[in-house]
């Protein structure tokens, strides 16, 4: 097993000791139904969809739904993101307030989507660190009892890395843990994440350090840990259409060998997904969102393209179940290859 750095651990969070694999925070991805599937193959901790602190304030009624935690089992984190450290700090004193259910609560730092960052939202704010400052402060005062952790990348481009600066400051303010994306703004998710950097920040920080960035299977997984000895690895779009993944880490990481799920196994985690989905969302919405799992956890399976095209030909659950279970009965006993993603993973 990899050796990682001994860390600092704030007194509200014990039980992150044993955090090692995270599902990340993910717009139209990680809602509660995809976070109960990760952890049903492995995760420690899931994130909600990341969420505009505004639109929390403004009382946005969609924006709250995206904060689904009340009751859900297991390690769970809310992420906010926005520009405004007034917005940011009643944000969060309205989700102290209501007792949303969190293990904690993590800043956006890190989104370079153009729609956040035009806001001066997510990896925007590498850029004005004084205003980030701002924010840190303004949401860690509101959050009380509540720990906060925060996302970022290595800097806005590779002119301007300012990483360590960041999670220096981050550690000052009072946040618990910090998860570093090896790539800048301006890379988004092209080219290779520099995972010398986490390694780096490691050495830097004494609270623990999360790596993210080209992690794609267990091997990856533990060759980052290797790599930069950080204190947890979080996987994104990796995840997507593969929940299997954090089996994979845990037992890349354990030393142990993993077998990949049988198309069986495969069509019945995406009939749970689809009922989960439909059981949240409803019949029309649940449907539809559950494709963009189903249209990846096929992928170099012979015959997926086909597959596909059966199951989004179906307009309701049912019958999308229906035509898993289906293919399950023609009986193919072959195994799916391993995962390889299409793009490099965050």
């Amino acid at each position: 097993m990899p050796l990682r750095k001994p860390v600092r651990l704030d007194p509200r969070i014990p039980w992150f000791a044993e955090v090692r694999h995270l599902l990340s925070p993910m717009a139209g991805v990680t809602d509660r139904p995809f976070r109960t599937i990760c952890r049903d193959h492995g995760a420690d901790m899931g994130f909600c969809e990341f969420t505009s602190a505004s639109g929390l304030y403004h009382e946005n009624e969609q924006t709250w739904a995206l904060i689904d935690t009340e009751g859900e089992p297991g390690r769970v984190g809310i992420q906010i993101f926005g520009d405004d450290p007034g917005a940011m700090g009643a944000a969060t004193e309205l989700l102290v307030a209501r007792g949303r259910r969190m293990d904690v609560l993590d800043l956006n730092f890190g989104c370079p989507a153009k729609k956040v960052v035009k806001k001066c939202g997510g990896s925007a704010l590498l850029a004005d660190v004084p205003r980030l400052e701002r924010i840190v402060r303004a949401v860690v005062a509101a959050a009380g009892p509540v720990p906060v952790s925060a996302k970022f990348r290595t800097g806005w481009d590779e002119t301007s890395l300012n990483y360590e600066e960041v999670g220096r400051l981050l550690e000052e303010l009072g946040c618990v843990w910090v998860t570093l994306h090896g790539r800048t703004r301006n890379q988004k998710y092209k080219g290779e994440a520099n995972w010398d950097t986490i390694a780096r920040l490691v050495e830097a920080l004494e609270i623990p350090v999360v790596g993210n960035g080209d992690v794609v299977d267990g091997a990856s997984c533990r060759a980052m840990v290797a790599h930069t000895r950080c204190h947890g690895v979080m996987v994104a779009r990796a995840a997507i259409g593969n929940p299997w993944i954090f089996g994979q880490m845990t037992a890349a990481e354990g030393g142990r060998p993993w077998a990949a799920p049988s198309f069986d196994e495969i069509c019945e985690t995406m009939a749970r997904h689809i009922r989960l989905e439909v059981a949240q969302r409803g019949e029309r919405t649940g449907s539809l969102v559950v494709r963009k799992h189903l249209a990846r956890c096929f992928r170099g399976y012979p015959g997926a393209a086909a597959l596909r095209r059966r199951l989004f030909a179906e307009e309701s659950s049912a019958g999308m179940i229906a035509v898993l279970d289906d293919t399950r009965r023609a009986g193919d006993p072959r195994r799916l290859p391993d995962h390889e993603p299409e793009e490099r993973a965050s």
